[in-house]
């Protein structure tokens, strides 16, 4: 069983909690500074000490919801909160409003205007060191609400961006994905069907049943092998970890398939030089049997040669045959599939009728 991937605990907390957070902090807020208005006014609090503290604290309850409006009505707020604190701005609610207004998009501009209403409420004539310090302070406190809101929102966008980005790297490699087993069935499905369907052709001349016999037996043989990779193909779509699949085909086959061929009335020479190892022994392999498919169908060929050699620069493929319809030979989707097949690995890829009689494919693969 694969674990299961959480996210983050504060990004499982569903909004009503974030907001029942809010207003208990813009209450405790609101009943601070309405508090200080009373108990440090060196004469009775006036209407509009209570709006600004109740201006300054309130709209934070909903400042998820409306955060540029929520910073414009703190900042007015803050304009009247000389007389009741020390230093004599809103280092609290102020930056709060800032952080989420910042977290959400571009504050530069509301950074600017956050410190000058900061400041007009802390800087006094003549500038002492006191005066120089709560200065500091205010400005780095507004200052650091502003950078870290704005990180957040910089985290935001690129965890975005890397979503869009996997998504479309996925799909990009699903459809590679299909393109391959398209590629991959055409290759298994139209070599079989072709052996088959050749060698139907040729049971009905037989009239020896020793003849007959034994093109049935290559026609139930071929049929068998087909459906075994049918099932490996299939299988790969699968989601079953425990499913066992059968190896992919490789050199060691390519007598398997040559035999196939000859069985349907073929002469085939096979020439291997050289050993080939991982996914290039498939890529050699579904060359040769879209090649002799291709004779089989279409080229009213007797002899065929497959060469395959390993060269200091690479690997050579190539499949010839003397057919006599060289010229008018179809160029399908089988052929241009494995010159995709062959450019993947960065190889060259050569497909046409022989000067004389015949067609030729030649594949030229890296190591």
């Amino acid at each position: 069983m694969r674990e299961e991937i959480r996210p983050p605990l504060l990004s499982r907390m569903p909004n009503w909690t974030w907001v029942t957070i809010d207003i208990v902090v813009a209450v405790f807020f609101a009943a601070a500074f309405v508090g200080l208005a009373t108990s440090r006014n060196t004469s009775a609090p006036e209407t509009i000490d209570y709006a600004a503290a109740l201006a300054t604290s309130l709209p934070i309850a909903v400042r998820r919801f409306w955060p540029r409006a929520v910073f414009a009505i703190v900042l007015i707020g803050g304009l009247g909160m000389r007389a009741f604190l020390i230093p004599h701005a809103d280092p609290l609610c102020l930056p709060l409003a800032l952080y989420t207004l910042a977290a959400r998009r571009n504050a530069l501009l509301a950074l600017l205007a956050a410190v000058a209403v900061g400041g007009q409420g802390v800087v006094e004539l003549p500038l002492t060191a006191n005066v120089r310090d709560q200065l500091g302070l205010v400005v780095a406190i507004l200052v650091a609400s502003w950078a870290v809101g704005t990180a957040v929102r910089q985290r935001r966008l690129y965890t975005e961006r890397l979503a869009v980005h996997a998504e479309d790297r996925a799909r990009a490699e699903a459809v590679e994905e299909r393109l391959r087993i398209a590629r991959e069935l055409h290759d298994v499905i139209g070599h079989s069907l072709g052996t088959i369907a050749v060698q139907a052709g040729v049971a009905g001349h037989l009239g020896k049943t020793q003849d007959m016999s034994r093109t049935l037996a290559s026609i139930e043989e071929t049929s068998r092998s087909a459906l075994r990779e049918t099932r490996r193909l299939l299988g790969v779509l699968r989601e079953d970890d425990e499913t066992e699949f059968t190896p992919a085909p490789g050199l060691a086959d390519l007598e398997t398939l040559v035999e196939r061929t000859r069985a349907a009335g073929l002469e085939v020479g096979l020439a291997i030089n050289g050993k080939v190892e991982g996914e290039m022994e498939l890529t050699v392999y579904r060359i040769v049997q879209e090649a002799l498919t291709n004779v089989l169908k279409h080229a009213e060929a007797r002899h065929v040669r497959v060469w395959i050699e390993r060269q200091e620069g690479g690997l050579i493929v190539e499949v010839t045959d003397d057919g006599t319809r060289g010229q008018a030979r179809p160029y399908g989707h089988g052929l241009t599939g494995l010159r995709e097949r062959v450019h993947i690995f960065g190889g060259e890829f050569e497909a046409g009728a022989r000067p004389l009689r015949g067609f030729r494919v030649m594949a030229r693969l890296p190591l």
